[in-house]
């Protein structure tokens, strides 16, 4: 059985899917595609703005925005957090939701993991100076910093795994759920797949197989790299 190895925590706000045939479903997948993620690109303020209703579903006003932005700025500049919406660690994720959604139950800390092998694929994927179809920032972004890191997924008392999700990453780190293509029952059918009640599959029967298949030209998915991930809720972050 192949190791796996953390690729970071997100703030998620979940968020009904608003179309196709899962339309009305909540599922806990870390995709900004399908949830709000509450740390995200505009924390630095040169990327771009929140819009006002993600805004206002995060409760976030002008001043509190501000202040998020000079929290993420300090570590950025000095090299404790990469670019991107994830955090590199558990206690930089519990401090950044402990000083600005503390009473935010709805707002959880989910983190992904990835095996061995898709752990090395994305390094190979988005090694600078590879695939200059997709790879625009060469690598630099925080989700694959994080796994050049190869910090051992452990066995722990703090999380629940939910489940693994399928994610197609942009060169920015930022990805896509499987959800975002409404193939779910395509999936399901083709490869004898069990979804949970967290909206992801319980068990991967054949990774290379589902791997091939979502990077596959044919399956008409985004032109980025996919991979099979483990996602996991951190126990407690909400109180």
């Amino acid at each position: 059985m192949e190791r796996y190895y953390n690729a970071g925590y997100y703030l998620i706000k979940k968020h009904p899917i608003d179309f196709g045939i899962d339309n009305g479903k909540i599922v806990a997948t870390c995709s900004g595609c399908i949830n709000i993620t509450a740390f995200d690109f505009w924390a630095l303020c040169w990327t771009m703005q929140l819009d006002n209703k993600d805004k206002s579903e995060l409760g976030l006003n002008d001043q509190s925005i501000k202040q998020i932005q000079e929290w993420t700025e300090k570590r950025f500049y000095d090299g404790r957090i990469g670019y991107g919406n994830v955090f590199p660690d558990l206690k930089m994720a519990l401090e950044f939701k402990d000083l600005f959604y503390k009473d935010r139950p709805e707002i959880e800390i989910l983190a992904i993991d990835f095996s061995e092998t898709e752990t090395n694929n994305l390094i190979e994927d988005f090694a600078p100076g590879e695939n200059a179809g997709f790879n625009f920032n060469n690598g630099v972004f925080g989700l694959r910093d994080n796994l050049l890191k190869k910090n051992y997924e452990t066995a722990d008392t703090i999380s629940d795994f939910l489940g693994f999700d399928f994610i197609g990453v942009e060169c920015d780190g930022t990805f896509h759920s499987f959800y975002c293509h409404d193939i779910t029952k395509e999936l399901i059918d083709k490869f004898g797949l069990t979804l949970n009640e967290h909206g992801l599959f319980e068990s991967i029967p054949d990774s290379d197989l589902i791997r091939d298949y979502l990077n596959s030209q044919e399956t008409g998915l985004e032109p980025v790299p996919w991979y099979i991930v483990k996602v996991k809720k951190i126990r407690n972050a909400s109180n």
